[in-house]
């Protein structure tokens, strides 16, 4: 994701003046006022070890305005950010910086929201992806879940993870009776979307003080301009 996001960052006007990895960046280190001179907007797609061990507490320290891509750190979510608002940085974080499967969320939410009242209907969620991805299931498919129990449905839902090969992405719900069965799934063919989002993300944070969920946000981020239109959380 970082060489996809160094790849494409010229599309939306952005020049990368510094790159940082495990190895000159372990517990935060490498995030110095020196280093960040030149830094509008900090985009991480790690690690959840270095997402909480260092990086965003530097990045909060200097004032670096971040959007974070990395899942898995879900279990200090509240504390990380409440330490972001505080700080009075921008943050765009997110399960998914695809368009994609931010429409699919709403997709999913609008069928689980009709058959919920429907009897008779089991639901699975499947979710598959290459086999360096660390978490499991995704935190994708973990939203995925939660966008269907607020849209009313109440029964328990079965969820599968794979890890193999290659594969970018793919999620998939599956209601099914004695009737029919319905499907709906987001494929994606390239990591490409991921690091777009991230890029569009970036450009509409810089000055924007707030903590944003881009599942929440993200409509304005690909459609609006200016802090005035924003509402953090």
């Amino acid at each position: 994701m970082g060489r996809l996001v160094e790849e494409l960052a010229s599309e939306h006007g952005f020049a990368v003046v510094l790159r940082l990895d495990g190895s000159n960046n372990r517990g935060g280190t490498g995030l110095t006022r020196a280093a960040l001179h030149e830094t509008d907007v900090a985009i991480d797609f790690s690690t959840p070890a270095a997402v909480m061990s260092g990086n965003l507490e530097r990045l909060c320290d200097l004032g670096i305005d971040t959007v974070v891509g990395t899942t898995g750190w879900d279990d200090r979510r509240a504390e990380i950010l409440a330490l972001a608002r505080r700080s009075g940085i921008g943050l765009v974080y997110g399960a998914n910086f695809s368009v994609g499967v931010n429409a699919f969320y709403r997709i999913a939410a609008a069928a689980a929201r009709t058959l919920a009242r429907c009897d008779g209907y089991d639901l699975a969620a499947f979710e598959s992806h290459h086999r360096s991805k660390r978490d499991a299931p995704s935190g994708t498919a973990l939203h995925l879940v939660d966008e269907v129990r607020a849209a009313g449905w109440s029964g328990e839902i079965d969820v599968t993870s794979q890890r193999t090969g290659h594969v970018p992405g793919t999620h998939e719900l599956q209601w099914d009776s004695a009737a029919d069965t319905v499907q709906i799934r987001h494929t994606a063919r390239s990591r490409a979307g991921f690091a777009r989002g991230a890029l569009a993300a970036a450009q509409w944070i810089h000055g924007r003080p707030g903590v944003y969920d881009f599942a929440e946000c993200w409509e304005k981020v690909v459609g609006e301009d200016g802090p005035s239109s924003a509402s953090s959380s």
